[in-house]
Protein backbone atom coordinates (compact mmCIF):
# COMPACT_ATOMS: atom_id res chain seq x y z
CA UNK A 1 0.00 0.00 0.00
CA UNK A 2 3.19 2.27 0.65
CA UNK A 3 2.74 3.17 -3.97
CA UNK A 4 -0.64 4.27 -3.06
CA UNK A 5 0.13 6.23 0.29
CA UNK A 6 3.01 8.08 -1.93
CA UNK A 7 0.80 8.92 -4.61
CA UNK A 8 -1.75 10.75 -2.29
CA UNK A 9 0.96 12.52 -0.22
CA UNK A 10 2.36 13.88 -3.68
CA UNK A 11 -1.65 15.35 -4.32
CA UNK A 12 -1.56 16.90 -1.02
CA UNK A 13 1.63 18.72 -1.95
CA UNK A 14 0.42 19.44 -5.24
CA UNK A 15 -2.30 21.12 -3.81
CA UNK A 16 -0.43 23.07 -0.62
CA UNK A 17 1.95 24.40 -3.86
CA UNK A 18 -1.00 25.60 -5.94
CA UNK A 19 -2.45 27.45 -2.56
CA UNK A 20 0.91 29.15 -2.26
CA UNK A 21 1.05 30.23 -5.72
CA UNK A 22 -2.58 32.08 -5.49
CA UNK A 23 -1.87 33.07 -2.20
CA UNK A 24 1.30 34.94 -3.64
CA UNK A 25 -0.57 36.26 -6.71
CA UNK A 26 -3.36 37.58 -4.77
CA UNK A 27 -0.96 39.07 -2.40
CA UNK A 28 -1.70 37.74 0.74
CA UNK A 29 0.54 37.37 3.83
CA UNK A 30 4.03 35.87 3.54
CA UNK A 31 2.83 31.84 3.96
CA UNK A 32 5.75 30.83 5.56
CA UNK A 33 4.45 30.02 9.20
CA UNK A 34 2.32 27.70 7.63
CA UNK A 35 5.69 26.11 6.02
CA UNK A 36 7.68 26.31 9.29
CA UNK A 37 4.87 24.05 10.83
CA UNK A 38 4.92 21.26 7.69
CA UNK A 39 8.82 21.71 7.53
CA UNK A 40 9.38 20.39 10.99
CA UNK A 41 7.00 16.95 9.83
CA UNK A 42 8.81 16.81 6.51
CA UNK A 43 12.34 16.96 7.88
CA UNK A 44 12.03 14.41 10.69
CA UNK A 45 10.52 12.27 8.16
CA UNK A 46 12.97 12.50 5.49
CA UNK A 47 16.46 13.50 7.61
CA UNK A 48 15.30 12.41 11.21
CA UNK A 49 15.34 15.73 12.92
CA UNK A 50 13.70 16.49 16.03
CA UNK A 51 13.55 20.87 15.05
CA UNK A 52 12.36 23.50 16.98
CA UNK A 53 10.70 26.46 15.49
CA UNK A 54 12.95 29.60 16.71
CA UNK A 55 10.84 31.52 15.82
CA UNK A 56 8.61 30.87 18.31
CA UNK A 57 10.70 31.75 21.15
CA UNK A 58 12.40 35.19 19.20
CA UNK A 59 10.29 36.24 16.47
CA UNK A 60 11.99 36.66 13.33
CA UNK A 61 15.49 34.75 13.89
CA UNK A 62 17.87 35.75 12.01
CA UNK A 63 19.05 34.03 9.06
CA UNK A 64 17.07 30.59 10.20
CA UNK A 65 14.04 29.06 10.92
CA UNK A 66 14.20 25.25 12.62
CA UNK A 67 17.02 23.53 13.87
CA UNK A 68 18.15 20.37 15.63
CA UNK A 69 20.54 21.65 18.64
CA UNK A 70 21.36 17.97 19.73
CA UNK A 71 22.30 17.65 15.87
CA UNK A 72 23.28 21.27 15.19
CA UNK A 73 21.26 21.64 12.06
CA UNK A 74 19.67 24.57 11.19
CA UNK A 75 17.24 25.19 8.67
CA UNK A 76 15.41 28.10 6.61
CA UNK A 77 12.23 27.25 4.84
CA UNK A 78 10.99 29.69 2.58
CA UNK A 79 8.27 29.71 -0.63
CA UNK A 80 11.05 30.30 -3.20
CA UNK A 81 14.69 29.48 -2.27
CA UNK A 82 15.87 31.57 -5.61
CA UNK A 83 19.29 33.17 -5.65
CA UNK A 84 18.66 36.07 -3.73
CA UNK A 85 17.17 34.22 -0.95
CA UNK A 86 20.27 31.56 -0.53
CA UNK A 87 22.62 34.79 -0.71
CA UNK A 88 21.07 36.36 1.48
CA UNK A 89 20.44 33.68 3.91
CA UNK A 90 24.26 32.20 4.01
CA UNK A 91 24.83 36.42 4.25
CA UNK A 92 22.94 36.36 7.26
CA UNK A 93 24.27 32.98 8.85
CA UNK A 94 27.97 34.30 8.80
CA UNK A 95 27.06 38.16 10.00
CA UNK A 96 25.20 36.42 13.06
CA UNK A 97 27.91 34.03 13.45
CA UNK A 98 25.39 30.51 13.65
CA UNK A 99 28.03 28.59 12.53
CA UNK A 100 29.13 28.52 15.92
CA UNK A 101 25.82 26.57 16.89
CA UNK A 102 25.42 24.92 14.05
CA UNK A 103 27.61 22.72 11.45
CA UNK A 104 24.82 22.52 8.66
CA UNK A 105 22.55 24.89 6.78
CA UNK A 106 19.60 23.60 4.91
CA UNK A 107 17.97 26.03 2.80
CA UNK A 108 14.21 24.30 1.75
CA UNK A 109 12.01 26.01 -1.05
CA UNK A 110 8.89 24.83 -0.98
CA UNK A 111 7.95 25.51 -4.63
CA UNK A 112 11.16 26.60 -6.28
CA UNK A 113 15.24 26.16 -5.31
CA UNK A 114 17.35 27.98 -7.65
CA UNK A 115 20.89 25.96 -8.65
CA UNK A 116 23.89 28.15 -7.17
CA UNK A 117 26.98 27.20 -5.87
CA UNK A 118 26.80 27.38 -2.37
CA UNK A 119 29.56 26.71 0.68
CA UNK A 120 29.92 22.99 1.89
CA UNK A 121 28.31 23.24 4.85
CA UNK A 122 25.17 24.61 3.36
CA UNK A 123 22.82 22.28 1.47
CA UNK A 124 19.43 23.75 -1.10
CA UNK A 125 16.53 21.06 -0.57
CA UNK A 126 13.12 20.69 -3.12
CA UNK A 127 10.25 19.14 -2.11
CA UNK A 128 10.93 16.59 -4.51
CA UNK A 129 14.22 15.60 -2.95
CA UNK A 130 12.37 15.04 0.52
CA UNK A 131 9.77 13.34 -1.18
CA UNK A 132 12.19 10.65 -2.33
CA UNK A 133 14.12 10.15 0.71
CA UNK A 134 11.11 9.11 2.56
CA UNK A 135 9.74 6.77 -0.61
CA UNK A 136 13.85 4.95 -0.46
CA UNK A 137 13.21 4.36 2.90
CA UNK A 138 10.26 2.00 2.22
CA UNK A 139 7.88 2.74 5.25
CA UNK A 140 4.28 3.10 5.02
CA UNK A 141 3.71 4.61 8.25
CA UNK A 142 6.68 7.00 7.60
CA UNK A 143 4.89 8.38 4.51
CA UNK A 144 0.98 8.26 5.74
CA UNK A 145 2.92 10.59 8.88
CA UNK A 146 3.37 13.41 6.49
CA UNK A 147 -0.33 13.13 5.00
CA UNK A 148 -1.42 13.55 8.17
CA UNK A 149 0.96 16.54 8.78
CA UNK A 150 -0.85 17.82 5.40
CA UNK A 151 -4.16 17.53 6.03
CA UNK A 152 -3.69 18.82 9.42
CA UNK A 153 -3.25 22.51 7.81
CA UNK A 154 -5.62 21.93 4.97
CA UNK A 155 -9.07 20.04 4.25
CA UNK A 156 -8.22 18.55 1.14
CA UNK A 157 -11.61 16.12 0.89
CA UNK A 158 -13.19 18.57 -1.86
CA UNK A 159 -11.11 20.75 -3.22
CA UNK A 160 -9.00 17.39 -4.44
CA UNK A 161 -11.02 14.17 -3.91
CA UNK A 162 -8.32 11.25 -3.83
CA UNK A 163 -8.59 9.14 -7.13
CA UNK A 164 -11.29 6.56 -6.64
CA UNK A 165 -9.29 3.48 -8.42
CA UNK A 166 -6.28 4.26 -5.62
CA UNK A 167 -8.49 4.72 -3.18
CA UNK A 168 -10.28 1.44 -3.86
CA UNK A 169 -7.07 -0.37 -3.77
CA UNK A 170 -6.05 0.64 -0.43
CA UNK A 171 -9.53 -1.01 0.51
CA UNK A 172 -8.71 -3.79 -1.04
CA UNK A 173 -5.15 -4.17 0.45
CA UNK A 174 -6.68 -3.84 4.15
CA UNK A 175 -9.35 -6.77 3.63
CA UNK A 176 -6.46 -9.13 2.21
CA UNK A 177 -3.85 -7.94 4.98
CA UNK A 178 -6.97 -8.78 7.67
CA UNK A 179 -9.05 -11.45 6.00
CA UNK A 180 -9.55 -14.48 7.89
CA UNK A 181 -7.71 -17.28 5.57
CA UNK A 182 -8.30 -20.38 6.93
CA UNK A 183 -11.45 -22.97 7.89
CA UNK A 184 -10.56 -24.77 10.74
CA UNK A 185 -12.30 -25.58 13.82
CA UNK A 186 -11.25 -23.41 16.31
CA UNK A 187 -10.48 -19.49 14.43
CA UNK A 188 -8.14 -18.72 17.09
CA UNK A 189 -8.22 -15.17 18.65
CA UNK A 190 -11.36 -13.02 18.98
CA UNK A 191 -9.87 -9.89 19.71
CA UNK A 192 -7.51 -10.17 16.88
CA UNK A 193 -10.66 -11.13 14.41
CA UNK A 194 -12.74 -8.43 15.79
CA UNK A 195 -10.18 -5.49 15.72
CA UNK A 196 -9.70 -6.58 11.34
CA UNK A 197 -12.63 -6.44 10.94
CA UNK A 198 -13.00 -3.07 12.57
CA UNK A 199 -10.70 -1.67 11.01
CA UNK A 200 -12.05 -2.72 7.26
CA UNK A 201 -15.68 -1.21 8.35
CA UNK A 202 -13.97 2.40 9.63
CA UNK A 203 -11.76 2.51 7.17
CA UNK A 204 -14.95 2.32 4.16
CA UNK A 205 -16.67 4.67 6.43
CA UNK A 206 -14.54 7.43 7.36
CA UNK A 207 -11.68 6.80 5.35
CA UNK A 208 -9.11 6.22 8.82
CA UNK A 209 -7.34 3.26 10.77
CA UNK A 210 -7.07 4.09 14.03
CA UNK A 211 -8.76 7.55 14.12
CA UNK A 212 -5.46 8.13 11.57
CA UNK A 213 -6.27 9.38 7.86
CA UNK A 214 -5.80 6.53 5.21
CA UNK A 215 -7.93 6.75 2.20
CA UNK A 216 -10.99 9.14 1.79
CA UNK A 217 -14.71 7.83 3.03
CA UNK A 218 -17.06 5.77 1.19
CA UNK A 219 -19.13 8.69 0.59
CA UNK A 220 -16.74 10.43 -1.27
CA UNK A 221 -16.40 8.22 -4.07
CA UNK A 222 -17.90 9.60 -7.69
CA UNK A 223 -18.03 6.12 -8.54
CA UNK A 224 -21.29 4.77 -7.49
CA UNK A 225 -20.69 0.75 -8.24
CA UNK A 226 -17.34 1.47 -6.17
CA UNK A 227 -19.80 2.87 -3.20
CA UNK A 228 -22.51 0.40 -3.48
CA UNK A 229 -19.21 -2.63 -3.92
CA UNK A 230 -17.85 -0.67 -0.38
CA UNK A 231 -21.05 0.07 1.47
CA UNK A 232 -22.11 -4.14 0.56
CA UNK A 233 -18.45 -5.01 2.18
CA UNK A 234 -19.28 -2.79 5.10
CA UNK A 235 -23.03 -4.83 5.53
CA UNK A 236 -21.26 -8.27 4.93
CA UNK A 237 -18.88 -7.38 7.61
CA UNK A 238 -21.47 -6.48 10.21
CA UNK A 239 -23.03 -9.64 9.65
CA UNK A 240 -19.84 -11.88 9.88
CA UNK A 241 -19.25 -9.77 13.27
CA UNK A 242 -23.09 -10.55 14.40
CA UNK A 243 -22.19 -14.37 13.43
CA UNK A 244 -18.49 -14.29 15.51
CA UNK A 245 -19.73 -12.41 18.54
CA UNK A 246 -22.80 -15.45 18.47
CA UNK A 247 -20.32 -18.01 18.60
CA UNK A 248 -17.48 -16.64 21.23
CA UNK A 249 -16.89 -19.38 23.94
CA UNK A 250 -17.92 -18.21 27.27
CA UNK A 251 -16.01 -14.70 27.66
CA UNK A 252 -13.18 -15.84 26.07
CA UNK A 253 -10.99 -15.14 23.20
CA UNK A 254 -11.59 -18.10 21.29
CA UNK A 255 -14.11 -18.68 19.02
CA UNK A 256 -15.63 -22.21 18.25
CA UNK A 257 -17.57 -23.15 14.67
CA UNK A 258 -19.14 -26.60 14.71
CA UNK A 259 -17.70 -29.03 12.16
CA UNK A 260 -20.29 -30.40 9.77
CA UNK A 261 -19.54 -34.37 9.60
CA UNK A 262 -20.62 -35.69 6.20
CA UNK A 263 -20.98 -39.56 5.94
CA UNK A 264 -20.89 -41.57 2.80
CA UNK A 265 -24.30 -42.81 1.46
CA UNK A 266 -24.22 -46.59 0.88
CA UNK A 267 -26.68 -48.65 -0.92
Amino acid sequence: MLQQVLTNLLSDIAIVQRYLEVSQDAGFADMTRLLESLAIHLFKASHGLDLTNKNLFAPNFPAIDLADEAKRVAIQVTVNADAKKIRHTLAKFDEYNLAKDYDSLIIHGFLNCSRIEVPDHCTVINIGTIVSTVADKNDEELAQHLVDALEQHTDFSRIHPYDDRNCLEIVLRCIDRNALKHRMVCEGSYRDMVKGLNEITELISKGTINRKKKNKSVDDFNDSEIQIFLTTVRNEIGRIVAIVNESRQGGLNLLRFPCIRFSKSTE
